[in-house]
C-alpha cells in the first residue's frame, strides 16, 4: 500500500478526541483536506501523548543561587537557550502536530548537480507555524543544526537516506515517488 495514500474505513475513525485535542484540532494551522494524508496523520497524531521535552527549572536554579551560572554558561539568547524554552510555549504541541502532520521526504536516488551551484529540486517539505516549506536535504541537515553550511553536508549522510543496509532510511522517512 502506498504510504501517502490515505486508509479509509472504521479503522481510522478511532475514539474521540479528548476536549483539548478537539480544541487544538480547529486551530486554523491543522485544517488540512478532508481525506488526505496530512489530515489523517494529524488524527492520529492528535490522539497520541506528545511528550513535553526536557527544559530548565529557572526558579529551582534561583533557587539553589546556581541561576547565573546556568546563564553564563548557556548565554542570553542561544540555540540551547531557545531549545530549552521551547517547553514552556502555549504552542508547542501544535506545532509539533502541524510539522509531524506535513512532513514530507522525497528522494531523489539519481538527481545529480549539472553545476555546482544549481539547485536540486526540494527532498524535504512541511508546514511551520502555517508557512509552507520546502527545502533539500541539505539545506534541512544545516537548519536541524547537524552540518553548519550545506556544501560541508557529506555524500555518506545524503546517500544513506537512499542507499541505507536493506533500505532502512527508506522505510523510515515517508516518501513521494516522482514518475
Amino acid at each position: 500500500m502506498d504510504p501517502e495514500m490515505p486508509q479509509q474505513g472504521p479503522q481510522q475513525q478511532g475514539p474521540p478526541l479528548d476536549p483539548e485535542s478537539l480544541a487544538l484540532s480547529q486551530h486554523e494551522w491543522l485544517q488540512f483536506e478532508e481525506g488526505s494524508a496530512a489530515f489523517m496523520r494529524c488524527r492520529r497524531i492528535l490522539r497520541m501523548t506528545v511528550p513535553t521535552p526536557r527544559s530548565i527549572d529557572w526558579g529551582l536554579l534561583a533557587d539553589v543561587g546556581e541561576a547565573a551560572r546556568a546563564r553564563a554558561i548557556l548565554g542570553e539568547d542561544t540555540p540551547w537557550t531557545r531549545l530549552f524554552d521551547i517547553a514552556d510555549m502555549p504552542t508547542y504541541r501544535l506545532i509539533t502536530v502541524e510539522f509531524l502532520s506535513t512532513f514530507r521526504y522525497r528522494a531523489h536516488q539519481a538527481a545529480v548537480r549539472e553545476e555546482d551551484d544549481e539547485e536540486l529540486p526540494p527532498d524535504v517539505e512541511f508546514s511551520l507555524c502555517g508557512q509552507h516549506v520546502e527545502m533539500s536535504i541539505e539545506r534541512f541537515a544545516v537548519h536541524l543544526g547537524i552540518y553548519y553550511e550545506p556544501k560541508t553536508v557529506r555524500d555518506d549522510f545524503t546517500q544513506g537516506l537512499t542507499q541505507g543496509e536493506e533500505g532502512v532510511m527508506r522505510a523510515w522517512w515517508s516518501q513521494e515517488r516522482k514518475s
